[in-house]
């Protein structure tokens, strides 16, 4: 079961390889589907109910595969193995938001989630995991589903996002970020990467060393929120959406 290991001599993780491309390919498929099959997901409570449950379900089973993963290993540590990443708070932000319904919840998911699983999709930090090792389907499962519940929120449940719930979030994820960094520093973890840069290559490496480019994410999060909300508008008018 060198799959479930955290110590394995599986095949390493390779950047921008055949597994990766495939990920970014299942990706686009599904979101592309959402807006082809759209009227018929809005027209079916059945199917459209069972894709919500489904990816309900996904998300949570995830969560708790990777925390028997860590425990199976011995490697539980409160450092790391708390739900207190973005992703997390976004996978967290994508089942509120499709079992409520929430407005709010759909912008955070939208800005906040959608703009981290994208750069995590690109520029993933998972070590030397590579496909198919129950770390790399849980990371690209858990953040490719992070786009695609979005998509399904907004294309087919046509929940609107405004531009200024952009800031919204961005005061929230800020708020969020402050008690996370609370929580690194009594456990002396790097959640959300507040405390230092992801260990493997990424964006960050540009963006000066620490605190500064924390500064310098702020700037950043807000363009990368002004560039989705620019292609969600985008979207909405060349296939009519709404």
């Amino acid at each position: 079961m060198w799959w479930w290991n955290f110590n394995h001599d599986g095949p390493a993780f390779e950047s921008f390889g055949i597994d990766q491309l495939m990920v970014w390919l299942c990706l686009a498929l599904a979101c592309f589907s959402i807006i082809l099959f759209q009227k018929y997901l809005r027209r079916s409570p059945l199917a459209s109910q069972t894709i919500k449950w489904l990816i309900v379900f996904i998300f949570l089973l995830g969560q708790l595969s990777l925390q028997l993963f860590y425990i199976t290993n011995g490697i539980w540590d409160p450092r790391f193995s708390l739900p207190l990443k973005v992703s997390d708070l976004a996978w967290i932000a994508v089942v509120i938001m499709l079992i409520t319904g929430s407005r709010f919840w759909t912008a955070f998911a939208f800005y906040a989630g959608t703009s981290s699983a994208l750069l995590t999709i690109v520029f993933p930090d998972i070590e030397r995991y590579g496909f198919p090792h129950f770390r790399f389907l849980h990371f690209f499962i858990t953040h490719a589903l992070i786009v695609v519940g979005v998509a399904y929120q907004v294309v087919v449940r046509r929940v609107f996002i405004s531009f200024r719930s952009l800031f919204t979030v961005w005061g929230a994820l800020n708020v969020a970020a402050a008690l996370v960094f609370l929580v690194n520093l009594y456990f002396g973890g790097n959640y959300m990467y507040l405390m230092e840069k992801p260990a493997s290559p990424s964006p960050y490496d540009f963006f000066g060393p620490w605190p500064y480019y924390l500064l310098t994410l702020q700037a950043i999060a807000l363009a990368a929120f002004v560039c989705l909300y620019a292609a969600y508008r985008f979207i909405l008018k060349k296939f009519l959406l709404f």
